[in-house]
């Protein structure tokens, strides 16, 4: 065998010797390939079922399928652009003459535009986006609450503050809805098993309008966060809302 060797170096020429420092950049070299290849693979993955998911998507593909020397430094910038949460601005909101069937406890007088009254009673009325109408037979609404009349996710609901509260409970902003006085408050973050939940883009949680009646009682009006009204608008929805003999107090 040893001559075998031999015979083989007189042809090819003796093996070159490992130079510990080539060693070292070449494995360190595989290492940060790696570290890439799995960034890679996790923002594909965790982009896919996100509402973003198409354009993050085009950007990783974009970035990986560039050659040239640039091209060690390209995957990084797709992976940082993915961690960054992307801000969805709220819509710009215009309110209109509402001009359907009046709601049982309460009338109105304006809705933002595109909505519909969803669901009134005695007791609450909920306005929800057009979105909302026509779910289809295939729509659960327990997966999907914006079809679910009783649930106030994504909505404006209306009501009479219940039988055990008296007044908002903490302080806000004082406004004049029509010729009533108001409070305005920021509605605090909801609280989840693991934590406080999202917000919605620029830290908005909501809004709760608190209109005292002539009887003494408040009329709430819940706005959900991300909705895209503005202080103003909100007032001038209460405005709007006239509440009538047959309104309920809820308990509770």
């Amino acid at each position: 065998m040893s001559d075998l060797r031999r015979h083989f170096e007189k042809i090819a020429g003796p093996a070159p010797e490992t130079n510990p420092t080539t060693v070292r950049a070449l494995a360190e070299a595989d290492v940060v390939r790696g570290r890439r290849a799995l960034r890679r693979r996790r923002t594909l993955q965790s982009v896919a079922g996100s509402a973003f998911g198409v354009a993050a998507l085009v950007a990783v593909f974009a970035v990986t399928t560039t050659g040239g020397a640039g091209e060690s430094a390209a995957p990084i910038a797709a992976d940082r652009a993915a961690d960054r949460p992307a801000a969805r601005p709220a819509a710009k909101v215009q309110l209109v003459a509402y001009k359907g069937e009046q709601p049982k406890g309460f009338t109105v007088d304006k809705v933002p535009s595109g909505w519909f009254i969803q669901n009134d009673d005695n007791y609450s009325l909920v306005f929800a986006p057009e979105k909302a109408k026509n779910p289809g037979p295939d729509v659960d609404p327990s997966a999907d609450p914006i079809y679910d009349p009783n649930h106030f996710a994504d909505k404006i609901v209306v009501m009479l503050e219940s039988k055990d509260q008296s007044g908002p409970g903490r302080e806000g902003k004082k406004v004049k809805v029509g010729d009533q006085d108001g409070v305005l408050l920021k509605s605090l973050q909801d609280m989840t098993p693991d934590g406080p939940a999202p917000t919605a883009p620029g830290g908005d949680t909501g809004w709760e309008l608190w209109v005292k009646q002539p009887s003494g009682i408040y009329m709430i009006v819940q706005v959900w966060q991300g909705l895209g009204l503005s202080e103003s608008q909100i007032v001038e929805l209460g405005a709007g809302v006239h509440v009538h003999k047959g309104a309920q107090q809820g308990v509770g």
